[in-house]
């Protein structure tokens, strides 16, 4: 199981791979194509609504294919989509690619996220996500070694391509570490179905319509920071390359913080890594306001570090505050609220900032984050079944 876990690992840091790479390139690539700086919402929201739809029909596609083979083809799309970026000519194709690069990208979160939550324990889901955040730190890097050596964002999405295309190659030369898992493991999936509660059910949880909040802010505030960070930095006279190295850092500093949260969350528990990854975002927030340009990639870091902790954490609390039977169903309800947060909120900075300016970046994060964290504290009031704090 070991080696499986080290493919699955290697999966997950070619998914965030692709997350990083239109913030940090967008402020060369709206220029080639003659588009507004705005329209980059445009193409994130068409990626992230490709990834709800594949999300969605995950659950179809594992009642007829393996975990490895949908994770593999979806590899394989992700792969060839970022390769089409690299060729795109015009604004409208580069809409297309994107619809089918979230497309691959949804099925790969989806399947190794279940997976990894049947055959593994917490603490390794947390370093699946720091691993996530390893690989969203390769993309602004890499795109800023481009710019500074006269290279264009294109070739900075061909490289990346062929890293997909390496991870689709051990994908499925790992076919047998899988089958040899599942031989292991005698695992029978009907023990692990729970009791299907209408929607109707699941909305009038107590605590659930406070929860879908709490993710809604969140993803809505780290979307648009992961998006706009960048083209932040260069509207305060940061150059390309140095703006696209910084923005590296929002995720360097997501990456540090979850490593830290999987060694330390047991010890802790969720709700303190909440509160800890929350304080430190605020403080965070306001650092980006009040610092010289010069001094904008330590804040960047530090909103990354206390992003880190809460999305894992938040995922935990679910079967803790609503119990296990009903789990599953509200957070399906929990992944639609994130989904249409990260989806919809950074499309709306962009027509925002179009209006006012982009200095509005660090106040409209502050205003998703306050979203945020009025749901979690409402979530806490009426929390669900035990008393027990979390």
């Amino acid at each position: 199981m070991f080696s499986l876990l080290i493919v699955i690992y290697i999966a997950f840091i070619s998914l965030g791979l692709p997350d990083s790479l239109l913030g940090a390139a967008w402020p060369m690539m709206y220029q080639d194509m003659g588009v507004p700086v705005s329209y980059a919402g445009i193409i994130s929201m068409t990626i992230c609504f490709g990834t709800v739809i594949s999300s969605l029909l995950y659950g179809k596609l594992n009642s007829r294919f393996s975990t490895q083979f949908i994770t593999a083809v979806s590899a394989g799309m992700t792969a060839l989509a970022l390769f089409l970026i690299s060729l795109s000519p015009s604004f409208p194709v580069l809409i297309l690619i994107a619809l089918f690069l979230g497309l691959g990208a949804g099925s790969v979160d989806a399947g190794l996220n279940s997976y990894v939550s049947i055959h593994f324990k917490a603490r390794e889901m947390s370093f699946l996500h720091a691993f996530w955040g390893i690989g969203t730190t390769v993309g602004p890097f890499l795109l800023s070694w481009c710019f500074s050596n006269g290279f264009s964002w294109n070739r900075g999405y061909l490289t990346v391509s062929l890293l997909q295309a390496l991870n689709f190659v051990i994908l499925v030369l790992s076919f047998p570490l899988w089958r040899k898992a599942a031989a292991n493991a005698n695992h029978n999936d009907s023990n692990e179905k729970k009791r299907s509660a209408s929607f109707r059910e699941l909305v009038r949880k107590r605590a659930a319509i406070p929860a879908m909040i709490g993710f809604f802010g969140y993803c809505a505030a780290e979307s648009t920071a992961i998006l706009w960070s960048s083209t932040f930095l260069v509207s305060k006279g940061a150059g390309e390359a140095a703006a696209a190295s910084a923005s590296g850092l929002l995720f360097w500093g997501i990456t540090a913080g979850r490593i830290v949260s999987g060694f330390i969350s047991n010890r802790m528990g969720d709700r303190r890594m909440l509160n800890l990854g929350e304080c430190c975002t605020f403080i965070a927030i306001a650092l980006i306001i009040i610092l010289p340009q010069q001094l904008a990639p330590f804040a960047l870091f530090f909103l990354g570090f206390g992003f880190g902790p809460i999305y894992p954490s938040m995922i935990n609390q679910t079967p803790k505050y609503f119990g296990v039977e009903d789990a599953p169903g509200i957070m399906g309800l929990e992944m639609a609220s994130a989904y249409i947060g990260s989806t919809f909120m950074p499309a709306l900075f962009g027509l925002l900032s179009r209006h006012l300016s982009l200095a509005v970046f660090p106040i409209w994060i502050l205003i998703l984050f306050i979203i945020h964290t009025a749901g979690i504290l409402s979530k806490r009031k009426l929390r669900y079944g035990s008393e027990k704090e979390f």
